[in-house]
């Protein structure tokens, strides 16, 4: 909600101080001195959740599929004998 108000001038001023204050440098000593509140700032501007758009040709009979990993199984407890 808070990007409503977020005008492209409070951005621009933002910047601005962000560069009079040390830029990156003051992010790092920031990071040292003020662990909870870089991260909070890491938290808000990393993604909490991907997007993919995934796609496939390969179709999967569940019920064929069942049935071969249940030989599989009887295969293997065949060989190797009851536990």
């Amino acid at each position: 909600m808070a990007k409503k108000f977020l005008t492209p001038e409070i951005k621009d001023g933002i910047l601005e101080a962000f560069e009079r204050v040390g830029g990156v440098d003051y992010l790092v000593e920031l990071a040292k001195v003020d662990p909870p509140t870089f991260c909070r700032l890491l938290g808000a501007i990393i993604p909490s959740e991907i997007k993919a758009d995934i796609r496939t040709t390969h179709t999967l009979d569940l019920g064929q599929a069942m049935i071969d990993a249940n030989q599989r199984l009887a295969t293997i407890e065949h060989r190797d004998g009851p536990d």
